[in-house]
């Protein structure tokens, strides 16, 4: 029997409630109507499949309420009489009937039933078989969600879901996963699918702010921030459903551009209450460190420098002079990773009656970091509730609270823990010998400890969430049903930052600092809808209309200041430097109409339309409303008799879909089309109010078509099947704001800036298929496998833009260089640099390849201009687009495109007796990944700044003629006159010429690692062992003799290893924590690395 079936049971139970069986008559009971036959017998026998015992198979006499469930061994005893016909079900098992005949014993052996098409899934404001859905969509069950061992909603899709991308922004604990459905169709309109949680829309972001202002209060770089998925209990989930085409997210309209996510909890059955306990306690390690330069190899880095004639010889290190007696000093990158532990507990019950259901639960979860410092804790609680008052008349609600607290880092970054770890020379101890912090100050300059950095700054965030709803449905007449309901979200969170004043040795912090902010927002959700559902012999059809409005409030106060009298109270009120005060707050509405009509021909012939018109006051009066409208068809052509005499055999299943709609997006925010004001001061006391945007209010909806074509085919009963889908996606009218001159006050960041207005410029299109493929290759009593495969293709590309003073969207940028653009026919955010060719080997090189503005031949200077063993920039166009001989912004060009050529995910899954094992892979293929990372740690410009061990292979440089004579000093085509080899660029070749690393030299005068190169871009292509899962369920006798329902104990391992040819911590790059835009998608700027998990856990049910 599949051990998962078997958790069934109360569904069993209560399907025969609603027969008249109690619930004391569960197990091998009895009950024989007054229609019974007169002259009955008894027969008995015992129901199995090809795992073992059925426990809860209902037993029937077809056409009467004679019923018998079997025991825990499977064994039923029914009356019956002759000649009747006996069905025998159970949940996701193909029924199976016999005849009453001469004999007494009858054993039943059920095949599981792998056709899942008369599986009710929800959709949008409702639901439906899946057999009748003509859209693209995908259901998670509980399962699937269970057997990812996750902590956060989101991270179930990673490889999973065909045409989902999931990408984690950190591996913090806590943070978020960037998640496209069919590629990125927006860019500053907000990228992410809409969340509905039992019919209410999830409010990811709440309030303004998005990082709380912690970036802004750190002064640069941004921390990792936590995903408000991670306020959702995953324990709580029984479904997903994952809208991927615009037939079937129409029906959410403006809402639904992104696709949409639908998540059902769990909810009350009828039954005797059914307690379960889910523990499980994890270590996290971050195995994999980066290659660089132990404390032997920094000594000779130095004095490379010295022999260079960057330092001269009278101050080089006497302790650096003989580097073999040297050892491998501070490991930063061990001092600042730990192993670290995370427990989550989670106790529910879960029963109820004819009347009313419930579903109740409390959770927990704390878990540490791997990066010392980082912590996040959830508590939720959980109530869903039914309660059928009449016939016609049933009423519910939903409702959870969780509250987060997190100790967040400022980990990624030029500044972040993760960069000074790796930077930080080998040769400074952790602790002086009073166990105090030391400090990293070298000839003029300095760096914090990355220990103090991590443990010393206190950055928390808390945050409570209240969400849920009331309803209530009405069925007036037979097939109507009006549904009304009330939602809502409730959010209040709080962040702070202290820095406190340190002082490490040389040293100093003298200033202290601390920032509080509050953020509240509300959400109502209000909507009614009416359903219709009729039928007439081989037709049937639904017909739904409904309204909804909603409105959401959001404000935020924030304070902060410097010079506190102490590090112990943390309140800004106390410092006594110039105080930072903000505060805000917005609102936003909408109003909708919508309708959806299905029709059914039978089972051959089903079509679906919807309409959606919405109005939002996130636009002006006179663009405020738009129209949605979709239509899908399919045609289940094996339920066609011609086709089932061909091919009925083999062919369970075989759909043809097509589907065309409209979606739109106005995820904006509030009053982009009107003049917002804020104060400031004149002079020391007066107050005045300036606009702080320019108003646009043709501003319209940013609109999307797509089209789908599908097909759904099942083998062999199901045992195989395959989904296959092709879309089109195009964005229209996309909402950003217009890049002017800078005259017009749109740049800068001084306080008189003006926010540039917002319009509808560009267009973007998506074009993709995705394959799915699931079977059960083996199904027998002791030993099964299923497996799961999918792959997606998507190509991405901005097909128009306007409205801007640019050639293109400039995307994320550092050291004041661009790093990634999107231009018309180009993917989104592809890196944009210069391409190298090597290194200048030496002066006749130079001389004849192209090189800077600043080489002026006979005016040559190893410390302000180019030189052997600078980077040789490949001379790609000029001023009329041809090659010029000189490297400049012409030059630049594409060097990588972060966007996968296909992402793909498989499963396999085995049980063996009471054993199971699930293996899970996922990975990408054709990405590429700027390690952003790597140009701190190559740049070669610092003798007192660690390197990547792959500086050891920089350019070398010697000289020509070892006995040329300086006794006089030499001019050439140096600058100056010069008295050594090393300062002779006429004298000078690279030993090693075929390098691609640079040479060294302080201040980076020839700009080798001050712009972006394609020598950063790397292959981010990876396989990954994501998930393995063995698992081990007690047999049910045994479980009886311990009073328990079932228990299952299971140990799990997540990302145990990673082939990839990328050399940073990891190849899953998502966007920074502080891009909400996903501009610096596939850019790792030290980003907090997804650890190694070990965890063993347990499943009681009593």
């Amino acid at each position: 029997m599949n051990f998962k079936s078997r958790e069934k049971l109360l569904a069993s139970v209560a399907a025969l409630s609603l027969l008249g069986i109690s619930p004391q008559q569960t197990f091998a009971a009895q009950i024989t109507t007054n229609q019974a036959v007169q002259q009955t017998k008894k027969i008995t026998g015992n129901v199995s499949d090809a795992m073992g015992p059925i426990i809860g198979a209902t037993v029937k006499v077809k056409g009467t309420k004679n019923a018998a469930v079997t025991d825990f061994d499977g064994n039923y005893t029914l009356n019956v009489g002759a000649g009747q016909t006996v069905e025998v079900t159970y949940v996701g098992y193909v029924t199976k009937t016999f005849k009453v005949g001469g004999q007494s014993k009858y054993d039943i052996t059920l095949a599981e039933d792998n056709n899942s098409l008369d599986e009710v899934v929800v959709v949008g404001y409702g639901t439906m078989k899946k057999s009748d859905i003509s859209g693209a969509s995908v259901s998670m069950g509980e399962d699937q969600i269970k057997g990812s061992i996750i902590t956060n909603l989101d991270q179930s899709f990673q490889g999973r879901v065909a045409g989902v991308t999931s990408v984690a922004t950190s591996g913090a604990p806590g943070s978020s996963t960037s998640i496209r459905v069919r590629g990125q169709s927006t860019i500053n309109a907000g990228a992410e699918p809409l969340y509905v949680i039992d019919g209410v829309i999830f409010q990811g972001g709440g309030s303004s702010g998005g990082s709380l202002g912690l970036g802004d209060a750190l002064g640069n770089g941004s921390v990792s921030t936590v995903s408000p998925m991670s306020t959702i209990n995953p324990a709580d989930i029984v479904s997903m459903e994952i809208l991927k085409d615009a037939s079937a997210t129409a029906i959410y309209g403006a809402q639904g551009a992104n696709g949409v996510v639908l998540i059902t909890t769990k909810r009350g059955k009828i039954g005797e209450a059914k307690f379960t306990y889910d523990g499980m306690a994890a270590w996290q390690y971050q195995g994999k460190r980066i290659d660089i330069l132990n404390l032997r190899e920094f000594s000779e880095y130095y004095n490379d420098f010295v022999n260079n004639g960057w330092i001269s010889q009278d101050q080089a290190r006497p302790d650096f002079s003989d580097p073999s007696i040297l050892g491998r000093g501070t490991n930063w990158q061990d001092a600042v990773f730990r192993t670290a532990f995370q427990h989550q507990h989670q106790v529910a019950a879960q029963g109820g009656t004819e009347k009313v259901k419930y579903y109740v639960s409390g959770g927990m979860m704390d878990q540490d970091g791997t990066i010392i410092g980082s912590n996040f804790k959830r508590l939720n609680v959980r109530a869903n509730l039914d309660a059928q008052l009449k016939k016609w008349f049933k009423i519910g609600m939903n409702t959870t609270y969780t509250r987060t607290k997190e100790r967040l880092l400022h980990a990624d970054g030029t500044e972040g823990v993760i960069t000074y770890a790796l930077t930080t020379p080998p040769d400074i101890a952790i602790y002086d010998v009073d166990g105090n912090y030391t400090s990293v100050v070298r000839d003029g300059w300095s760096s914090p400890n990355p220990i103090a950095q991590a443990l010393s700054k206190d950055i928390t965030m808390k945050r409570n969430k209240l969400t849920g709803n009331i309803f209530a449905d009405i069925t007036p007449i037979k097939n109507l049903t009006w549904h009304t309901e009330l939602g809502y979200d409730l959010s209040w969170s709080d962040a702070e930052v202290f820095t406190p004043t340190m002082h490490l040795g040389n040293w100093n912090q003298d200033t202290n600092f601390a920032s509080w902010q509050k953020n509240t927002s509300k959400y109502w959700q209000f909507k009614n809808y009416i359903t219709y559902n009729g039928s007439i012999k081989k037709h049937s059809f639904t017909a739904m209309l409904g309204q909804e409005a909603w409105r959401s409030d959001w404000d935020y106060t924030y304070q902060a200041n410097a010079n506190l009298p102490n590090n112990t109270i943390h309140l800004p009120s106390l410092g006594s430097s110039t105080p930072s005060i903000k505060s805000g707050f917005g609102v936003t509405t909408m109003s909708s109409f919508f309708t959806r009509e299905t029709y059914n021909y039978d089972d051959r012939y089903l079509a679906t339309y919807t309409f959606r018109r919405d109005g939002s006051s996130n636009f002006g009066p006179e663009n405020r409303w738009a129209s949605f409208h979709s239509f899908a068809a399919s045609w289940r052509f094996s339920n066609e008799k011609f086709i089932k005499s061909i091919a009925g055999k083999w062919l369970s299943n075989g759909k043809i879909r097509i589907g065309w709609g409209q979606t739109g997006n106005a995820n904006i925010g509030a009053y982009k089309w009107g003049t917002t004001v804020t104060k400031f001061l004149v002079g020391q006391t007066s107050v005045a109010y300036r606009p702080t945007n320019i108003p646009n209010t043709s501003i319209k909806w940013e609109t999307q078509e797509q089209t789908n074509i599908g097909l759904d085919l099942g083998l062999f009963n199901d045992k195989i099947g395959f989904t296959l889908d092709w879309y089109n996606k195009v964005s229209n009218d996309m909402l950003m704001p217009l890049q002017l001159p800078s005259y017009m006050g749109t740049q800068g960041n001084g306080s008189s800036r003006l926010n540039a207005p917002w319009g509808n410029y560009g267009k973007i299109k998506n074009t993709g298929f995705e394959l799915a493929v699931n079977a059960h290759p083996i199904a027998n009593k002791n030993f099964s496998w299923d497996t799961e495969f999918n792959i997606s293709w998507n190509k991405n590309k901005l097909v128009g833009l306007s409205g801007t003073t640019n050639a293109n969207i400039i995307g994320y940028g550092q050291f004041n260089d661009v790093v990634c653009v999107s231009n018309i026919g180009k993917p989104l955010y592809q890196f944009w640099g210069y391409q190298t060719d090597g290194v200048y080997k030496d002066f006749e090189d130079i001389k004849n390849s192209p090189k800077p503005k600043s080489y002026k031949e006979g005016a040559l200077n190893k410390g302000t201009t180019v030189w052997p063993g600078d980077i040789k920039f490949k001379d790609i166009s000029g001023p009329d687009g041809k090659p010029d001989g000189v490297i400049d912004d012409y030059d630049k060009t594409y060097i990588g495109n972060p966007q996968p050529k296909y992402t793909f995910g498989w499963t396999n899954t085995f049980r063996y007796k009471d054993f199971d094992l699930t293996l899970f892979v996922s990975g990408s293929v054709g990405n590429k990944v700027m390690n952003y990372l790597n140009i701190s740690m190559s740049k070669m410009n610092n003798a007192w700044v660690n390197q990547s061990a792959s500086v050891k292979n920089h350019a070398v440089l010697a000289p020509i003629d070892p006995n040329k004579d300086y006794s006089n000093g030499y001019k050439g085509n140096n600058a100056n006159t010069v008295y050594n080899w090393y300062d002779d660029v006429d004298n000078i070749y690279v030993v090693n010429a075929g390098t691609n690393i640079p040479r060294l030299a302080i201040g980076d005068p020839a700009g080798n690692s001050s712009v972006i190169s394609d020598r950063y871009v790397e292959d981010g292509s990876y396989l990954r062992m994501k998930n393995i899962t063995l698992g081990y369920t007690l047999p049910k006798k045994y479980a009886r003799y311990l009073h328990i329902e079932s228990l299952r104990v299971y140990a799990n391992i997540q990302n145990l290893f990673t082939i990839t040819g990328y050399d940073g911590y990891d190849p899953e790059v998502g966007a920074s924590t502080s891009d909400s835009q996903g501009y610096s998608f596939g850019v790792d700027n030290g980003r907090y690395p997804s650890p190694t998990v070990y965890s063993f856990g347990i499943n009681l049910a009593f």
